[in-house]
This record gives C-alpha cells, sequence and structure tokens, in this order.
C-alpha cells in the first residue's frame, strides 16, 4: 500500500511492511522501526527502555518494549477499529499506523535568501529538509525563496562572523519585499565567511533566528543548521551528537538522516515551532 503519513512515507522498510514484504517484528530493527516506535510515542505510547543513550533515540530495534507498545496500539481505536493484537507491524497495522498519523502536528516557517548560488541545489536541500522533518511530524514550510543582489561591500559585511542578527534583517528586508517575523527562521546563502573557517552559522534568540551557509556545504546543511535553529541551546542536545545518521551530528552524517527523541521534545519548547 502507499503510506500518506509525513511519519512513515518514502522509507522503504516500512513500505516493505506494508505489504507484508517482511513485516516487522521482534529482532527486526532499522529506520523503519525507529520511526514506528516515534510515532507510537507520539501516539501516547511511552517507551522508556527505548530512548536515550548514544544511538539512536528511539532506538530502532525492535525488542519486547516495542512489542508490548504495538500491542497496545493494535487494541486502541488510534487509526481505526481494534485489530488483532499480534505485535507485529504488517499490512493491518502498518494501515492504522498511516491514518492515526495522518498529518503534521507542527510546522517550521524559514526564508531562503539567495546571496550566491550554492554548490547543492536550493531545491535539493529543501527535499532533504522536507523529508527529514516531515518523519516526525514537522512540516517543513518554505515560505520564500529570494534572490538578494548585495552590494560588494554589503556582501563583506554578511561574511563577518560576528555580525548582527538586527543587520542580516535589514539588508534582507531592503532589498527584497519579505518581512520576517520573530517565529520565523532566515537562511542566507553565501560565498564565504570571514575568517573563513565554518561552513556554516547559526543564531537564536527571543527576537529572531538566522543562519548563514556557505556556498561549498552539503545538502544537509540546511536541515543540520535548522535544527540548531529549533533546539535554541549552545548547550542543548543537539550538541556533540555522536550517532551519523543523526542530522546533528558533525560531517559527515549518514543518510537516511534522523532527529532523537529528546531533539524533538526540546524543539517542542521553541517559540518557532508551530502548531500546523
Amino acid at each position: 500500500m502507499a503510506l500518506t503519513s509525513p511519519y512513515f512515507r518514502n522509507v522503504p522498510q516500512l513500505t516493505a511492511a506494508s505489504t507484508n514484504s517482511p513485516w516487522l517484528g521482534s529482532g527486526s530493527s532499522g529506520h523503519g522501526v525507529h520511526l514506528v516506535q516515534f510515532g507510537l510515542i507520539d501516539l501516547g505510547f511511552p517507551m522508556p527502555k527505548s530512548v536515550g543513550g548514544t544511538g539512536l533515540s528511539p532506538d530502532g530495534v525492535y525488542g519486547s518494549e516495542t512489542v508490548q507498545k504495538v500491542k497496545e496500539f493494535q487494541r486502541s481505536t488510534h487509526g481505526g477499529a481494534p485489530i488483532k493484537d499480534d505485535g507485529a507491524v504488517g499490512r493491518n497495522t502498518m494501515a492504522k499506523l498511516d491514518r492515526a498519523l495522518a498529518s503534521f502536528t507542527h510546522k517550521v516557517r524559514v526564508h531562503i535568501f539567495v546571496v550566491v548560488t550554492p554548490d547543492a541545489p536550493v531545491a535539493t536541500a529543501e527535499t532533504t529538509a522536507k523529508e527529514l522533518y516531515g518523519h516526525y511530524g514537522i512540516d517543513f514550510e518554505v515560505a520564500s525563496i529570494q534572490s538578494l543582489a548585495l552590494t560588494a561591500a554589503e556582501e563583506t559585511e554578511f561574511s563577518q562572523h560576528g555580525l548582527l542578527f538586527a543587520r542580516m534583517k535589514e539588508l534582507a528586508e531592503a532589498h527584497t519585499s519579505v518581512r520576517i517575523r520573530p517565529n520565523e527562521i532566515m537562511v542566507f546563502y553565501i560565498r564565504r565567511f570571514n575568517p573563513d573557517t565554518d561552513l556554516a552559522l547559526s543564531k537564536a534568540n527571543h527576537t529572531g533566528a538566522v543562519t548563514r551557509i556557505k556556498k561549498n556545504a552539503d545538502a544537509s546543511t540546511l536541515a543540520h543548521e535548522v535544527a540548531h535553529n529549533l533546539i535554541d541551546s549552545p548547550r542543548g542536545v543537539s550538541e556533540h551528537v555522536a550517532h551519523k545518521q543523526n542530522i546533528l551530528a558533525t560531517l559527515p552524517r549518514t543518510t537516511p538522516f534522523v532527529l532523537s527523541f529528546e531533539q524533538i521534545q526540546q524543539m517542542r519548547r521553541n517559540i518557532r515551532l508551530l502548531r500546523a
């Protein structure tokens, strides 16, 4: 079956489970299991043994806790009438999960300003971010994409590490018709930094959030930096991520990209993560 829930679509392991080829059960592991576990948690089936630690969180391991929570979900009315409580995720359970988590719960609004065309196309970066955030019920909404034609002096100013948020916002609004709200994120693709030591820089406070991404950054950097904006803490759970699938890991990050339960919990306390 074609899965339509943002939590589950375009995930090969779950597409296979939706047609019993094969289903997920005790001993299964992987990205799809991680997303099923996260979806169950969001539906009110807590999984304390499966979250935390230095790996995936939830851990993506179909152990006894996952079996028990799947059974509880199968007996519930989430996504329709109760079904056989065998603790496995196959065609019927996947369809019920797909209905139960049919839409986004949150959204983030991003304005993208292109000072210089990046090596990784903006459209690819946007698609990567939309898929990642969608798997956690977040609609990654690109409110606008604007070409930002700065003067040579302004572009030099934009490269400075310490450039104030208010000045970036002033320049963006001076050169475009966009007006940015405090609960939206501004993203700028720029040529370089001075000193040229970073691929991207993000900052956020109660007045707004901004990210600058250098021209040669890879397509995952947009999703990575917006996560920093949403977590909004220099010592928060975004820092020093060990697991290379996590979008907040340092480069090289490995696909499929994930976020952790702890990261999402912190994001949901941020004014820039809006209710959908």
